[in-house]
Formats: C-alpha cells, structure tokens, sequence
C-alpha cells in the first residue's frame, strides 16, 4: 500500500494504514471480509442503519441513529475519520453485525463505546514463512489477519 494519502477535491484524506495498524479488531483496521460481506449480502445489507454523526472527540464518534438514539462508537484513526467527515458530510451507514461504519466510499472499523480506550494499535506483520498455527494464533490476537508471502 503506497504511504501517500489519497487527495479528495479539496482536502488530503490520511491513508487508511497510516498508522500502520495491523489489528482488525472492532475499531482498528477494516478487514476486506468483513467490508465485502457487510455491503455485498444482502441479507446483511439490510441489517444496516443510516445516521448521522453529531459528534467527535478523540476516538469516540457519536451517532444520531432514525430512532433519535445517540449511539457512541469508538475508532483506532479519528484523525482520519474526522478528515472523511470534512470532506464527505455527516451521513452515516453502520452495519452493527461486522462493526462498518461507511462514511461515502469510506469504510472505517468501529467498536461500540463501553467507556474503554481501544488502546496501542499492534504494527507487526506476519512473517512470510508463517506456519498455519502462527496465523490462527494471529486471528486470535488481532481479529484477523490478511497474509502477505513474500518472494
């Protein structure tokens, strides 16, 4: 994935791995699973809610859901997110099933808010010599993984 951010209209929208985050656990990275099948069953599709976004401060992002509730989310990247927010608007399609938060063509991974920090995002890749137990070990400690076999 290049290091440059990808240029909107008018504003620079950080790159989604930015951070170099290698977890996909709820609020970290978006897994292309769960982005796929969020948008593309739909079954599950139609599990999601629009809303609009009514507030942001650090990684928490609050959400105006049809039903006037305000539901609290948390994200790994909020300086991403609120660039996405500037550029695109506040509306919202959340998919609760795999933690989606879509923002446009933007897709973001989020956790609900239990009033705990997500905490240090994880950097390390997997070695390209991994064996099958190294990479279920790894879906248990970053909630996922996507491997990359270099040579």
């Amino acid at each position: 994935m290049p290091d440059e951010p990808t240029r909107g209209s008018e504003q620079t929208i950080p790159h989604p791995r930015r951070l170099g985050c290698t977890s996909y656990a709820a609020g970290h990275s978006v897994h292309f699973i769960q982005a796929l099948r969020s948008a593309n069953r739909p079954e599950i599709a139609r599990q999601s809610w629009l809303g609009s976004v009514v507030g942001l401060e650090g990684e928490v992002l609050t959400i105006l859901s049809p039903a006037g509730k305000l539901v609290r989310f948390r994200n790994h990247d909020p300086v991403r997110l609120a660039a996405v927010l500037a550029l695109l608007g506040e509306e919202t399609l959340v998919n609760d099933q795999f933690s989606i938060l879509r923002i446009g063509s933007r897709c973001f991974s989020v956790r609900t808010d239990a009033g705990e920090r997500l905490g240090v995002c994880p950097t390390d890749e997997p070695p390209s010599d991994a064996t099958a137990g190294q990479l279920v070990d790894r879906v248990r400690t970053h909630g996922g993984v996507i491997f990359r076999p270099h040579g």
